[in-house]
């Protein structure tokens, strides 16, 4: 996958992002279940374009995902802008945090991401589909206002048509292979749950990527494009999450 340079521009400029580097493994905490079960579960959170994914709002999902769903372990992973402008964040993703979490014994692996990092998990079902059990996404970047208005003015995402695409994502097509993906997999809206505020400028893309979703899945609440509101919904989200992945599994 080559670099997705265009991300930076279509997730506005409030916050410069925190660039890392790409040529590293992703670094990871790991915040324990504080009630753990023999089902072992864990959740990735992917931070979004202004985070490093380690810090004090990461913590307030964790805290937010345990209180919700005690017998889940968290991991924060600091997947910064770098692995998507370098076009490493599937890559690494997979290398350095999916595929050693399914070796050490996880039987559910969730990933959790948020506005960029929303993105990202889009970005990973699409190259590994059905690998992770789950993905939570909190006003996920979705693509540019014309992609989206296109959509909706063919008539929604099961009348669009995608038009002829390689096989390699890069910079010019990545918008195009999510939504197409969207379109495609029948199965992958059973694993999505979707979340935004009522404020926030992501909106409109949430809203139509909910069009494709089951009834319930997508929650929107009061709140803006911050880890305050993604976070109270947070709490709301991995609490019903939890009710149909009982830890008894």
């Amino acid at each position: 996958m080559k670099s997705i340079l265009i991300l930076l521009a279509g997730l506005g400029s409030a916050a410069c992002a925190l660039i890392g580097d790409s040529s590293l493994p992703i670094a990871t905490e790991l915040l324990p279940a504080p009630q753990p079960s023999a089902t072992r579960t864990l959740v990735i959170v992917l931070p979004g374009r202004a985070d490093d994914g380690l810090g004090d709002n990461e913590r307030g999902m964790a805290k937010a995902i345990h209180e919700a769903w005690p017998g889940a372990d968290v991991l924060l992973t600091s997947a910064t802008y770098a692995y998507y402008r370098d076009g490493k964040v599937v890559e690494r993703l997979h290398d350095d945090v999916v595929a050693p979490a399914l070796r050490a014994g996880y039987r559910r692996v969730w990933l959790a991401g948020a506005s960029m990092g929303g993105m990202g998990a889009m970005l990973y079902e699409r190259a590994h589909p059905g690998t992770v059990a789950g993905m939570v996404l909190f006003a996920p970047f979705l693509g540019d206002k014309p992609l989206l208005e296109e959509i909706r003015r063919a008539g929604g995402v099961s009348q669009w048509e995608p038009g002829p695409l390689p096989a390699e994502v890069d910079t010019r097509n990545y918008q195009r292979q999510v939504w197409k993906h969207i379109r495609e997999q029948s199965t992958l809206a059973s694993r999505v749950w979707l979340a935004c505020g009522s404020d926030d400028y992501l909106l409109g893309g949430a809203r139509l990527l909910a069009t494709t979703l089951p009834e319930g899945r997508f929650i929107e609440i009061p709140g803006s494009h911050d880890w305050r509101t993604w976070s109270r919904i947070g709490k709301t989200v991995f609490s019903q999450i939890r009710t149909q992945e009982p830890d008894t599994l």
